[in-house]
């Protein structure tokens, strides 16, 4: 009775008149559902193996914007994501997503505070052409995490450029002994072009992380777009720097993927291939949980994938993924994909 008391108030909220009224707030939600085969669970979102459901990160959400004078806006996202279609998620149907609130100046930038993506991961634009399912690249290195208790600085685009700051609160994360407040618990990020092509057929990124996520890292990002086919990479260096882990100071390597997407009508076609021995992805993280200080150095892993999606209407894709993982040297982790599933916006 508490989760569904709960349900109905959000949904109250979410659809009250209040925010209706206001023609620019939204409310907007994803479902995503895929079957998935995987021999070893080693990269599926919920780290089971078998033919298994998995929740492709489906949500729910309400943001929008307030003007305060001619040249200052207000603007706000509150979402969580729905996790009830998941056996194992039903005494906790819903997880914190992206919610935040800041200020919007025309010509000064925007700031936010909250649970916000941060710059380091947006910099990947549209690269990684498995992003939200199993064969994703945060299977090979780290950086995506989403933090909340953070404050968030993206300057006004000029000509194409723009440059973004994020910073966690380390009080709210670390104690006073905790060496990792010596980090800088920062990242930085520039970015050139339309990550989704709209208005430029061209899109370059560089980001840096300090602490974020217990890495240093660099990151590099390019997008082109010509006719139909689309071209993307992403290259990575990492190094951790949390003194707590296994072997930490043996986790420093880079890593990168190459991908490419075809537009054909309502099909498009996408191809992958990517590897890392830095030792900070998820799958290299499970196996150091699982030998811990037998690890001799820091696992390569690689990936290939292919993948298909097919837009039924503009709300609604059928899409499948098929590929593998390979961790060298470590047998148990390697991992074979198989996935179909269906996706609705609105």
């Amino acid at each position: 009775m508490n989760i569904l008391t709960a349900a109905m108030i959000a949904t109250g909220i979410f659809v009250s008149p209040q925010l209706m009224a206001d023609d620019l707030a939204k409310v907007y939600g994803r479902i995503d559902y895929s079957i998935t085969n995987s021999d070893s669970g080693s990269a599926t979102h919920n780290g089971k193996s078998g033919t298994v459901l998995e929740n492709n990160w489906s949500r729910l959400g309400v943001k929008g914007s307030s003007q305060l004078t001619e040249s200052t806006n207000v603007f706000y996202q509150i979402e969580v994501g729905v996790n009830g279609g998941s056996q194992d998620k039903g005494s906790n149907p819903f997880s914190a997503r992206p919610t935040f609130i800041g200020v919007k100046h025309n010509s000064l930038g925007q700031l936010a505070a909250g649970r916000m993506d941060p710059v380091f991961k947006m910099a990947k634009g549209t690269a990684d052409a498995m992003d939200m399912y199993s064969m994703k690249h945060d299977r090979l290195f780290a950086g995506d995490k989403r933090w909340g208790d953070s404050v968030e600085y993206k300057t006004a685009k000029w000509k194409k450029l723009q440059f973004g700051a994020s910073y966690i609160m380390e009080d709210n994360y670390y104690s006073a002994e905790d060496l990792r407040r010596d980090n800088g618990n920062y990242q930085v990020a520039v970015t050139y072009g339309d990550k989704h092509f709209k208005s430029s057929n061209l899109y370059l990124a560089g980001a840096y992380t300090d602490g974020v996520e217990d890495i240093k890292g660099l990151r590099a990002v390019a997008q082109y777009k010509v006719g139909n086919l689309m071209l993307g990479t992403i290259y990575q260096a990492s190094e951790l720097v949390n003194p707590y882990k296994k072997n930490w100071e043996q986790r420093d390597g880079s890593g990168f993927i190459l991908s490419t997407k075809y537009q054909i009508d309502k099909l498009l076609l996408k191809a992958q291939y990517g590897q890392d021995d830095s030792g900070t992805g998820r799958i290299a993280n499970k196996i150091y949980d699982q030998y811990g200080e037998s690890v001799e150095e820091a696992p390569k892993v690689t990936q290939w994938a292919i993948g298909v999606e097919y837009r039924l209407s503009k709300s609604t894709r059928l899409h499948s993924e098929i590929g593998q993982f390979d961790a060298e040297h470590y047998d148990d982790f390697d991992d074979t994909i198989v996935s179909i599933g269906m996706r609705y916006d609105f």
